[in-house]
């Protein structure tokens, strides 16, 4: 029998995910804190809840694509009802290890399964179905849901157990935040010194020190344009907190993730927290 899903959280992510699946044969509803932000998706064929308890009750599968563990606890466990029994969740939101853990226990106490899910890739890569997916869950579970993660995503990775999967989306993360920080640093001296931005980034394309990451923010710190967002400062700043915990519990200094954090911090008390995380280069090299 074909699962029903439904997708809890259609923000950046979670909208074009639920689009990508309905175009791809899934039965999609989705369920939204703020009815209003989903409507849109109507047009695309897909129910939109008002409520959670029916768009649980009325779907196999629930996907959670919400800003941290705070929203889905809040989401899926303030009513004392176990809504979960023969359900399954898949877990996509960006957490701590412990954090899914618990949300795993919890759906498995009322009688659901449980699957997380991460993912890395953009709003482009969503609406694509180019993500790369992380999986931790159990193997028959993995490739149960196969045929789902792999219309998200062009590459789908089974990392292990629950919380090796998003372990592994937090080290990523990381390498969002402190990648960022350094070429801000290296752009800003240039300009700064008065070089040209076209002969310094040539130079680094053709070294080890290049990641395409670089040129993809590039017109965003050239024309300080940060308003299309893709991956909200807050939302980093989030990710480095649960890193820099999650660091310093596994025996790794985060000396470095503390001046990040500081900078993040910095960019939300000028305002810029809901802008692009490309915003960092606001702080880091101020317009004059």
């Amino acid at each position: 029998m074909e699962k029903k899903i439904a997708l809890l959280g259609t923000g950046l992510m979670g909208g074009r995910i639920a689009v990508r699946l309905a175009a791809n044969g899934f039965k999609v509803s989705v369920y939204n804190r703020t009815v209003s932000k989903a409507k849109e998706l109507e047009k695309e064929g897909i129910k939109v809840y008002t409520e959670l308890p029916p768009a649980v009750a009325d779907n196999d599968v629930i996907i959670t694509m919400l800003s941290d563990y705070k929203a889905i606890n809040s989401v899926l466990f303030s009513g004392q009802t176990p809504l979960f029994e023969g359900k399954t969740l898949v877990q996509m939101s960006t957490v701590a290890p412990d954090e899914n853990l618990m949300i795993k226990r919890a759906v498995e106490k009322m009688g659901g399964s449980f699957i997380e899910a991460p993912v890395l890739g953009g709003i482009t890569q969503a609406q694509n179905g180019e993500l790369i997916v992380m999986v931790g869950s159990s193997r028959k579970l993995f490739e149960e849901f196969s045929d789902l993660f792999s219309v998200l995503g062009n590459t789908v990775k089974y990392v292990g157990e629950t919380g090796q999967a998003a372990a592994l989306k937090l080290s990523y993360n990381q390498l969002i935040a402190t990648m960022n920080t350094a070429f801000c640093m290296s752009l800003g001296y240039i300009m700064e010194k008065g070089i040209d931005v076209n002969l310094f980034m040539e130079t680094l394309r053709g070294s080890t020190l290049y990641a395409p990451a670089f040129d993809k923010k590039l017109d965003n710190f050239i024309n300080r344009s940060y308003d299309s967002t893709n991956f909200s400062l807050k939302l980093l700043l989030k990710d480095v907190n649960l890193i820099e915990g999650e660091f310093e519990k596994n025996r790794v200094d985060s000396l470095t993730l503390k001046g990040v954090k500081f900078l993040l911090e910095r960019g939300i008390h000028f305002e810029h927290g809901e802008k692009d995380y490309s915003a960092l280069f606001e702080v880091i090299y101020p317009h004059k």
